[in-house]
């Protein structure tokens, strides 16, 4: 039962097996070789792969963190100012006005920073949509900042009505209300986009283990086909051939053909062959000198 079931196992290979034993000696060193190194080839290439993917993302996660601070940055300095411009407004004190001066020198550097990040995001449509919510809160914050300057002119020349103060109450805080919903939209925006970057890191770490586990089960599968091959071709040749000449050693005849695959090694097996019918006819010369 056992040998019937070890034969049905070993029947697929019988056709692998005899054109393994059919290649030359020189093909089947460089296959043995090369077994373990496709392992190790495709353990590098994938850990490359990975590595290379995890560089793109962590640099998109590392430019949302720079994008989200830059919005807040810039929603900052806008209620800074114009919190600034109320005190102005009601006390006509000029310390008042320092908040609106550094908002309007660092502005430009922020919106800046703002745009260099939206062109390297990757991808034409998002690149475009965050451009474009750029382009909106530049304009938001330029109508903000030149109303501002506005009211400070009109102060530093005697002051505006309680209706006019009123009415520019209004005007900017509908002003804010945008620049606000604008930044809030893009903030929550950057936060999802930093959520799936995130997720993608956890896929691609959790594929890296599989791709461990893998390249290293196809190393052992692939040093045992190796040892394998080597134990049924190069070793069964040497073994079959020390046993031939063993037999003619010993005077006896040896059944098996000449081989015919040519390399080295069947230029061997064949001189052995050829010395089998001499070495019976030595021998017995050697035993009539004897007598």
């Amino acid at each position: 039962m056992a040998r019937r079931l070890r034969d049905t196992l070993s029947a697929p290979a019988r056709p692998v097996l005899r054109y393994w034993n059919d290649l030359p000696m020189r093909v089947q060193g460089r296959i043995t070789i090369g077994l373990p190194l496709v392992a190790v080839l495709i353990s590098a290439g994938l850990a490359l792969t990975g590595n290379l993917q995890r560089v793109d993302i962590e640099t998109d996660i590392q430019r949302k963190f720079e994008m989200t601070g830059s919005l807040g940055e810039l929603t900052t300095l806008m209620v800074d100012a114009e919190t600034g411009m109320r005190g102005y407004q009601l006390t006509g004190r000029t310390e008042y006005l320092e908040p609106f001066t550094d908002a309007s020198a660092e502005l430009p550097a922020v919106l800046g920073r703002l745009e260099t990040l939206a062109t390297a995001e990757p991808g034409e449509k998002p690149r475009t949509d965050k451009l474009a919510r750029i382009a909106e809160l530049r304009d938001l914050t330029s109508k903000q900042m030149t109303d501002l300057a506005r009211q400070r002119d009109v102060v530093a020349a005697g002051g505006d009505t309680d209706g006019e103060i009123r009415q520019d109450l209004a005007y900017g805080k509908n002003l804010m209300d945008g620049i606000r919903s604008r930044v809030d939209q893009m903030r929550t925006g950057e936060r999802e986009l930093l959520d799936d970057r995130i997720e993608e890191i956890n896929q691609i770490r959790l594929r890296d283990y599989l791709s461990v586990g893998i390249a290293l089960a196809v190393a052992v599968l692939a040093r045992f086909l190796a040892w394998f091959l080597h134990r049924n071709g190069i070793l069964r040749r040497v073994d079959r051939l020390a046993d031939t000449v063993r037999v003619i050693r010993e005077g006896g005849s040896v059944p098996e053909p000449p081989p015919v695959k040519r390399d080295r090694m069947g230029e061997l097996e064949r001189e052995v062959h050829l010395l089998e019918p001499a070495a019976p006819a030595r021998r017995d010369d050697a035993v009539d000198g004897r007598v």
